[in-house]
């Protein structure tokens, strides 16, 4: 277990203070509530791009990316970071969303970087 540095601590409430000014609280709701539909296809039909909801899981996403690019650049303690979020569990809740975005865009490095962290969590 590596220890954490000051450096870490500055990281980690950076991005806490970023989540806050992106209201990534109303998103984490709104995946977690009873109104998200983890199947791409079902969650466009009802949530089509430019809808508050559709944004909201790309904005959870592109945090949890931003996270994982970090971590894949070793610019964050990982033992911090697993300490602090569950990131497996989150991505497990919009993967349908991610995969299904990358297979429609065919862009297949998009959210890669929150799936690799999501893969190296225990």
């Amino acid at each position: 277990m590596t220890k954490p540095t000051h450096q870490d601590a500055m990281v980690m409430l950076n991005i806490m203070q970023w989540a806050a000014l992106a209201d990534l609280e109303s998103a984490s709701r709104f995946i977690w509530g009873d109104k998200y539909i983890k199947e791409f296809e079902e969650f466009v039909k009802k949530y089509p791009p430019g809808t508050k909801e559709y944004s909201r899981v790309l904005r959870f996403c592109g945090y949890y990316e931003t996270i994982g690019t970090l971590w894949k650049n070793e610019l964050f303690n990982e033992d911090l970071l697993f300490d602090w979020l569950l990131i497996k569990p989150s991505w497990d809740r919009v993967s349908g969303f991610t995969l299904g975005l990358r297979a429609e865009t065919g862009e297949k490095r998009m959210f890669e970087n929150f799936e690799a962290l999501a893969g190296a969590q225990k």
